[in-house]
């Protein structure tokens, strides 16, 4: 189990659940009363895009990297695949660069803006809308 927190959906929405590590982060929003748009749901659109924060041990405010390092690989990241389709539509939105996707499959890691339809828990994490 992992803690997911949800934080600037609004009052009624953001909060602390608990999760099983492969659940779907759309689905685990909705499940739990935290509305994230979507329209598609198949990774195509764009509407459910939000910002993820990976989390380790206590919960301290580290601040929000917004950056995949593209010439580094950090050991203490959760490898996360990440589908062609997903980063493709993230880069097309312009909420990743094509640097950034690319360091994303070579390294196997997340992005900091993920797909919420597309986007599988490995472990604690913190979300945010993307604007």
């Amino acid at each position: 189990m992992v803690n997911v927190i949800f934080c600037g959906f609004g009052e009624e929405m953001d909060k602390r659940v608990v999760a099983k590590q492969g659940d779907l982060l759309l689905r685990v929003a909705q499940n739990n009363g935290v509305v994230i748009p979507n329209e598609c749901k198949d990774g195509l659109c764009g509407s459910c895009a939000v910002k993820v924060e990976e989390l380790e041990g206590e919960l301290i405010d580290t601040g929000f990297k917004s950056e995949v390092d593209p010439d580094a690989w950090d050991k203490d990241k959760y490898t996360t695949y990440m589908d062609d389709k997903e980063l493709n539509t993230l880069v097309e939105m312009g909420a990743i660069s094509k640097k950034e996707a690319e360091s994303a499959q070579q390294y196997v890691q997340q992005t900091p803006v993920r797909l919420a339809c597309q986007c599988v828990i490995k472990g604690s994490i913190l979300v945010k809308p993307f604007e």
